[in-house]
């Protein structure tokens, strides 16, 4: 009897754990490496005292049947909910957006806190190389944002050709800073807690935690536009609070703050996407997905969370195609 494959998932966001599930139930060995403490990616949320605030992907929509499959089962378990919308509904996690993936990952072996600092072709197969263990497996799947998957592949011993470096460059991507700022008091943001035209210069977007009904207290989100974060990336942390502060009492107008926290997203958008659903490395078992790789059929032409779903599936139908491929030679 043939042994069980193994693949490494190096990346617990939305496109490692749909592939994992999906690798996962056709029979595959599949673990999972996240440097973070939970999965999530940017579908992030954060606890700040007795309430809870989102402060990556704000919600979703659903493009692709496939999504939709999924969207109609996690109503049925009361994991989601409509938050507002008739055309394209937007959908949000009723106690989070991470918690949503820890519920899709629960039976996904994930190592936590742990970093990956190289991949070494080990014939026919590749080892990870972390402060923690090494690990064998037949194929790697990365996950991460291609900037960061593109340093880890250049610290590693592994032979990328010229047409690896040439799609792999081409990627970047924007900043974002979210300012977290839990109030005294309640305070409306439009109707249904998200404000995202008439901004004051730099501010992307507002929202409501409360009124998204994920927190008990008043928390606002307050999403910083590409450009302005670059503009503040290395100024310090408490200078670009202060900042977002007296833009956001510039917008609203003379609120109570009792608490602020700074998120400093380094990846947040693309600014070039693939039109592709995912990579694979010339001369390696090693394939990349995310949210920047995008279905051909895909015309918003911009990284969310349903971009980042289908590169999940996708990538891990190739991934099956390739082992049923080397079978049958």
């Amino acid at each position: 009897m043939e042994q069980q494959k193994r693949i490494g998932i190096i990346g617990g966001g939305l496109a490692g754990i749909f592939a994992a599930r999906q690798l996962l139930a056709e029979g595959y060995a599949v673990e999972v490496i996240e440097k973070s403490q939970s999965v999530g990616g940017r579908m992030a949320t954060r606890r700040i005292n007795q309430g809870t605030a989102d402060h990556g992907a704000v919600f979703f929509t659903v493009r692709t049947d496939e999504l939709a499959q999924e969207v109609d089962e996690w109503l049925e378990k009361g994991w989601i909910r409509k938050w507002f919308g008739d055309d394209f509904p937007r959908y949000i996690a009723v106690n989070g957006m991470n918690q949503l993936v820890q519920s899709i990952a629960n039976e996904i072996p994930v190592y936590l806190n742990e970093q990956v600092e190289q991949i070494i072709s080990d014939e026919p197969g590749l080892q990870t190389i972390s402060s923690e263990q090494t690990r064998t497996y037949d194929a790697i799947l990365v996950t991460a944002p291609v900037p960061q998957a593109y340093d880890l592949f250049k610290a590693s011993p592994l032979t990328l050709v010229e047409t690896d470096h040439a799609r792999l460059e081409k990627v970047t991507f924007e900043p974002t800073f979210v300012g977290l700022f839990e109030l005294q008091e309640a305070f409306d943001i439009g109707e249904f807690g998200l404000l995202d035209e008439g901004l004051v210069s730099g501010m992307l977007k507002i929202v409501n935690n409360a009124q998204k009904e994920v927190s008990t207290t008043p928390l606002l989100s307050v999403y910083m536009t590409g450009d302005w974060s670059e503009a503040w990336y290395d100024k310090g942390e408490d200078k670009t609070l202060t900042e977002i502060e007296q833009l956001l009492q510039k917008q609203l107008g003379p609120v109570k703050i009792i608490s602020k926290q700074l998120k400093r997203w380094r990846y947040a958008q693309a600014r070039d996407v693939f039109h592709t659903p995912y990579l694979k490395l010339d001369r390696h078992p090693v394939w990349l997905a995310g949210d920047a790789f995008l279905d051909p059929q895909d015309t918003s032409g911009r990284t969310r969370v349903e971009s980042a779903v289908i590169s999940g599936l996708r990538v891990a139908a190739a991934l099956d195609t390739h082992f049923k491929q080397l079978t049958n030679v």
